[in-house]
């Protein structure tokens, strides 16, 4: 009886483990922009980067807490619209590049360029019309201007 007992514990305990290496955990959906992947990711055709420019040291950054996650788990169904951040303690060059001086600071980026600064609420669904809205601003003046050139 005891070896039966033990013999099912190890299954059922080989099953548990068994099992949760099947179950991913839900991922927000933010990448981690450096200096050697920035310039490369915000200049992808027809998709608009939303970006938070942050240092760990800076309380403002602490304060927004998971707030980034959280708007990057919300954002995961839009396909044009990519979450980014900048640890602008480790990626300098980036941040010099863009002109951060101040954090957090949050920008849109469309096709390499810089189309808007966001300075509103910092609540999920704010960030994400603020977004929404300047993207297809972005997508709009891109169609245009390609539809001048023809």
């Amino acid at each position: 009886m005891k070896m039966k007992i033990h013999h099912l514990s190890f299954l059922l305990l080989l099953t548990i483990i068994i099992t949760s290496s099947f179950i991913i955990p839900m991922q927000s959906e933010v990448i981690t922009l450096t200096t050697d992947t920035f310039s490369d990711k915000i200049k992808e055709k027809g998709t608009a980067w939303f970006v938070k420019f942050c240092v760990p040291w800076c309380k403002h950054c602490k304060k927004l807490g998971s707030l980034w996650d959280d708007f990057g788990k919300a954002m995961e169904t839009e396909d044009e619209i990519e979450i980014g951040e900048v640890d602008c303690g480790t990626d300098k060059a980036v941040c010099s590049k863009v002109d951060i001086h101040s954090y957090p600071t949050f920008k849109v980026f469309y096709d390499g360029e810089e189309v808007a600064r966001y300075q509103g609420t910092r609540d999920v669904e704010s960030l994400k019309a603020f977004v929404s809205e300047e993207a297809e601003k972005a997508a709009a003046k891109v169609q245009l201007d390609n539809d001048k050139e023809l």
